[in-house]
């Protein structure tokens, strides 16, 4: 080969290099590494999707070792086979937050359980009156505890050290009401927006069309996330295409039980998800879901289904 095609050939591939450069760094400005492809930097913060069956719970570990459990699903096997588990490995013997989005039994059915597993700090809900007999023995044991309680309404802040924050964006006074005036649970869950850096994930309960829409036109921006809890466990009554379209994420995780009998998450919904752009996972198929951020991008981590 002759010396003047050598270096031709050396050009060619060191523009290809700087090509690839610009690529990876523009991927980085928005806030998501690859994949499976490791983070680098400082600490980094862990947001598991728990396979909890038919139910709704995950479980925050910052880079500094505060924590969150939103949720407690309806199973004490995953109480003790995933969610405590998790928060253990990573050295978290006492939660800084208990946030409770709403009384539905599949949300709640496990509080009382955690509540003995492991001290709490601090206790957070909507202050929905229920008759759910769970919700009730678990906020009995929060009083016995001494726990202090808050409740969460629109503007308030759950902080979890330098660079990690959860923002309550839903529910807000007055609570949205049927046509009885019966307060409704799902349309009053509360959506926590966690904030690790420059990373944001959408964290929405059972949250229902009305709802979305009352958050898109309060306030749009707020609702941007790269990674989006799809609430109400993929049915066709939540995530409607304007407050999609508002979130503008990445990925979306859908928690929900293997076959179960409400046919979630629906096709419908599914439909609309991958018209958003979003690419989906679910823990009935993918087992728990963990997102891995080091503030400036993330990548999604799997562990196998429960049998």
């Amino acid at each position: 080969m002759s010396r003047s095609r050598a270096r031709l050939l050396r050009g060619f591939a060191l523009g290809l290099l700087l090509v690839l450069l610009v690529v990876a760094g523009a991927l980085a400005l928005r806030g998501r590494s690859t994949p499976d492809a490791p983070v680098t930097g400082g600490g980094l913060t862990r947001v598991a999707f728990f396979d909890v069956g038919q139910g709704l719970a995950v479980g925050i570990i910052t880079a500094d070792g505060h924590s969150l459990l939103y949720d407690t699903g309806d199973q004490v096997e995953a109480i003790d086979a995933v969610v405590l588990p998790f928060f253990h490995r990573y050295g978290v013997e006492r939660l800084d937050y208990l946030v409770i989005s709403h009384p539905d039994q599949d949300h709640i059915g496990e509080l009382a359980t955690v509540l003995e597993r492991i001290p709490v700090s601090t206790y957070v809900d909507p202050a929905i009156e229920s008759t759910n007999r769970a919700y009730l023995r678990g906020l009995r044991l929060v009083e016995q505890q001494g726990i202090p309680a808050r409740r969460a309404r629109r503007g308030d802040v759950l902080e979890l050290g330098t660079r990690t924050r959860a923002e309550i964006l839903w529910p807000r006074d007055p609570l949205i009401t049927d046509g009885d005036g019966t307060v409704i649970d799902n349309d009053n869950s509360v959506v926590l927006r966690v904030t690790d850096g420059n990373v944001r994930i959408l964290l929405t309960g059972d949250l229902e069309e009305e709802a979305e829409h009352a958050l898109v036109e309060l306030d749009r921006a707020a609702l941007r996330a790269d990674i989006l809890q799809v609430a109400h466990h993929g049915s066709r009554s939540s995530s409607s295409a304007p407050f999609l379209d508002a979130v503008d994420g990445e990925d979306a995780i859908i928690s929900v039980g293997a076959d179960n009998r409400y046919g979630h998450p629906h096709p419908e919904t599914v439909q609309r998800l991958r018209a958003a752009g979003l690419t989906i996972s679910r823990t009935d198929v993918d087992g728990t879901v963990v997102v891995v951020s080091d503030g400036s991008g993330y990548h999604l981590e799997r562990e196998e289904a429960a049998p």
